[in-house]
């Protein structure tokens, strides 16, 4: 009887530990949404391009995706702003519709079905420590045996330059925010970084950061929304296209233009 009672009450601990595991899983996901309702992910530190306000998405981004929203009438949009690798693997496994601000990566994202019309074009540059980087270096290759920061999942620092972290050329240690690779470059924790240019000499200026300094361009990135695989269907077809074709008409009349130059300048 003694062994019957200690299989019973070893099953329900078993039980409440799974329940209590499935609940933390559940929690990780967005609110659930209606048959008909859109969901758009964004990075929630990534100023100015994508952030995060009294709880609600910001910066250049959010802000285009609201005037689109008005002008398409789209009261079934719905946009969030969370951790980029979250953002990430929600979409990947069909949990959100469409990535905001995703890099054109059919390779390491294939499971994006249709890229949108570019919102933006970012310049990714290589960021490191005074003295680290000399004048000419060709980026990745003349850049072997430093030890570089990133932010987990992003890929703008390029093929060639993940092949040398491959073969152990150059090191790599990643983080979850730009804010906290900036401050390991600051400390002299990593020699560089490779991230978008605007967003990063913003958060500098804000941090008053002395000892870093550019030390060339990696790439001119286009931002775009990316859209699941695992959204398809009549529906999902004719609500790409209406964004696209919303995005293209605030570009023609200017009105991208103007939502740029608000928050970064012409």
């Amino acid at each position: 009887m003694l062994l019957v009672l200690q299989c019973r009450r070893s099953g329900r601990n078993l039980f409440r530990a799974l329940i209590g595991g499935l609940g933390f899983l559940l929690a990780a996901l967005p609110p659930a949404l209606a048959a008909n309702q859109v969901l758009f992910l964004q990075d929630n530190a990534y100023a100015p391009y994508m952030t995060v306000e009294n709880g609600m998405p910001a910066g250049l981004y959010a802000e285009i995706l609201f005037e689109a929203q008005r002008r398409m009438d789209a009261s079934n949009l719905s946009v969030q702003a969370v951790p980029w690798t979250r953002a990430t693997v929600l979409v990947e496994n069909g949990y959100a519709q469409g990535l905001v601000g995703s890099y054109y990566k059919p390779t390491d994202r294939p499971w994006i079905r249709h890229w949108s019309v570019p919102i933006f074009f970012e310049e990714v540059s290589i960021f490191c420590r005074s003295g680290i980087a000399q004048p000419g270096w060709i980026y990745p290759d003349d850049y072997k045996g430093l030890l570089f920061g990133n932010v987990a999942g992003y890929k703008a620092p390029g093929d060639r330059f993940f092949e040398l972290v491959e073969q152990g050329l150059i090191k790599l240690e990643e983080a979850q925010t730009t804010e906290q690779n900036l401050d390991k470059l600051a400390l002299g924790r990593i020699d560089c970084y490779v991230v978008e240019r605007i967003a990063t000499e913003v958060l500098i200026r804000e941090k008053n950061i002395k000892n870093v300094q550019i030390a060339g361009t990696a790439s001119l990135e286009a931002a775009y929304i990316g859209y699941s695989d695992k959204w398809t269907g009549p529906n999902a077809d004719a609500f790409i296209k209406a964004m696209d074709d919303t995005l293209t008409g605030m570009k023609a009349d200017g009105t991208i233009e103007r939502i740029i130059a608000k928050f970064i300048g012409s």
